[in-house]
C-alpha cells in the first residue's frame, strides 16, 4: 500500500540516487527545464547542465568508458567543490544521478558526509525486473558492451536465486538491496522509494513535486527534452552488427561521437517508429526468474521499513514474455537516421577540431616571428615559402583533428 507522500523540510537535500532505466533521463531533463522556476519556490537543481553524472563520478573516481580505454577521471575535488555548494545553499536542494546507485560503502558513507547527512534524503526509484533488464540490455549495448539478448541475459541476468550482491546488475537493480546500502549510513525514514508505473508517466514528477512542495502539475506536465525511448529489435540489431563490424577500430570517444551520440541519438530523438514494429522480449525463463525477484524485492522493502510512494504490485507487473525476431532487413528509415546522425556527428566533430587546429597554427606562426636564440636552428615563418607555410598549418590542422578525435593522442602529446 502506497503510503502519502508528505513534503521535506525547508533545508532538505534530496539525493535522487536513481538507478539507472528507471526515468531518470527524463526527470533529470525536467528539473534542468524548471532550474530557474525551482528558485522561485526556494528549490535549487545546481549546476548547468540535465544531471549530476560529473559530479557522482568524481566522488567514486569511476571514468566512463571501455576496460584500459576511458574518459579522464574526474578530480575528485571537483566532488569536493560540489558537494560545499550544496551544502552552503539555502532552502531545499536536489541532486540527481544514477550513477550514485553503483556506489561502494565508503563511496556511500562520503557522499552521506559531504552533503550533510542532518539534512540529507535518498530517493530510490523501483521498477519490475522484467522491464529493467531489457532497458538494460539496450543500454549496454548502446555503449558497445554487449551483443546478443540472450547473451547478455545469460551472463548478467541469470541466477539461481534473489542473493544480495555487491557488483554487477543486481547490485542496484535490486531496490532492497539499494536500501539496505543506504539505510547502513542513513536512517531508513530519510530514505524513499517510488514505483515507477509503466502506464503513468507522470508518476515520478509528481512525487517529486510532493517530496519538495512545489504546486500540483508544475513539473508532471512538462514535456522532457529526451525522454530516452527503448530501441525497437530492429533498431537493436542494426546497431548490434554495426558495433560487431566497427568496434575494434575505433576507441571509446569516438564510439561516443559517432555511435552514441551520432547514429543512436538520431534514431531515437528523430524516428517514430510504426506501433506494431517487433520490439524485444524475454524468454520464458527470464520472466518466470523477473517474478521471483520481485515476490523477494517486495517483501524485503515491507520488512525494512522503508516509505514507499506508489504500488509495489506493480513490481509484478512484467513485460510479456516472446521471442526476439531475427532480421535480415530493417526498415531503410532506421538506416537514414542511424547514418544521418553518424555523419552529422563526425563532421560536427571534424569543425570543431579544424577550428581548433588553426588555433594552434596560428600560435606557432606567431611564435615563429619572434627571434629566437642564438645556435637555434628553426626556420622563422617569413623564411618559408607559400608552399612550406601550407604544409605547416595543413598538419597542424591534422593534428589537432587527432587530437580531438583521440584523447590518448592528446595525453601523449
Amino acid at each position: 500500500m502506497s503510503q502519502p507522500t508528505p513534503p521535506l523540510p525547508e533545508d532538505a537535500v534530496l539525493l535522487h540516487i536513481g538507478p539507472h532505466k528507471t526515468g531518470t533521463t527524463a526527470i533529470q531533463g525536467i528539473l534542468a527545464a524548471a532550474r530557474e522556476d525551482l528558485l522561485e519556490h526556494a528549490v535549487t537543481y545546481p549546476g548547468r547542465h540535465g544531471a549530476h553524472h560529473g559530479h557522482a563520478r568524481a566522488l567514486r573516481q569511476h571514468p566512463a568508458g571501455w576496460t584500459n580505454d576511458t574518459e579522464e577521471v574526474p578530480s575528485e575535488k571537483q566532488w569536493e567543490n560540489f558537494a560545499r555548494k550544496v551544502r552552503n545553499t539555502p532552502g531545499r536542494v536536489v541532486v540527481s544521478s544514477e550513477f550514485f546507485a553503483q556506489s561502494e560503502p565508503a563511496e556511500i558513507s562520503r557522499a552521506v558526509a559531504d552533503l550533510d547527512p542532518e539534512r540529507l534524503h535518498v530517493l530510490i526509484a523501483a521498477r519490475n525486473p522484467g522491464s529493467i533488464a531489457l532497458s538494460t540490455w539496450q543500454q549496454v549495448l548502446r555503449d558497445g558492451k554487449a551483443g546478443h539478448l540472450s547473451a547478455w541475459l545469460d551472463k548478467g541476468f541469470k541466477r539461481q536465486s534473489p542473493a544480495v550482491v555487491s557488483r554487477g546488475f543486481w547490485s542496484w537493480a535490486d531496490t532492497a538491496t539499494l536500501v539496505e546500502r543506504w539505510s547502513e549510513v542513513l536512517p531508513v525514514d530519510r530514505i524513499r522509494v517510488v514505483v515507477i508505473d509503466e502506464a503513468d508517466r507522470a508518476l515520478l514528477p509528481a512525487t517529486f513535486e510532493q517530496l519538495l512542495d512545489l504546486p500540483p502539475q508544475f513539473l508532471s506536465t512538462r514535456t522532457p527534452a529526451f525522454s530516452n525511448r527503448g530501441l525497437t529489435a530492429p533498431e537493436a540489431e542494426l546497431l548490434r552488427q554495426v558495433i560487431e563490424e566497427n568496434r575494434d577500430r575505433l576507441t571509446w570517444t569516438q564510439f561516443s561521437l559517432m555511435i552514441r551520440y551520432g547514429m543512436v541519438a538520431r534514431i531515437l530523438k528523430e524516428r517514430r517508429p510504426d506501433s506494431d514494429e517487433p520490439k524485444s522480449a524475454l524468454p520464458p525463463w527470464a520472466v518466470e526468474q523477473a517474478r521471483v525477484e520481485a515476490d523477494c524485492i517486495i517483501e524485503r522493502l515491507r520488512a525494512s521499513g522503508v516509505a514507499v510512494s506508489g504500488d509495489l504490485e506493480n513490481l509484478r507487473r512484467l513485460p510479456a514474455t516472446g521471442e526476439t525476431p531475427e532480421f535480415d532487413q530493417i526498415p531503410i528509415s532506421i538506416a537514414v537516421q542511424g547514418i544521418s546522425g553518424a555523419i552529422t556527428s563526425a563532421l560536427k566533430g571534424m569543425e570543431q577540431a579544424d577550428a581548433h587546429g588553426r588555433e594552434e597554427a596560428l600560435r606557432e606562426t606567431q611564435l615563429a616571428r619572434k627571434p629566437r636564440k642564438p645556435g637555434r636552428k628553426k626556420r622563422q615563418v617569413e623564411d618559408m615559402s607559400t608552399r612550406e607555410l601550407t604544409k605547416v598549418l595543413n598538419a597542424r590542422v591534422r593534428a589537432g583533428l587527432r587530437r580531438r578525435l583521440d584523447p590518448r593522442v592528446r595525453r601523449k602529446a
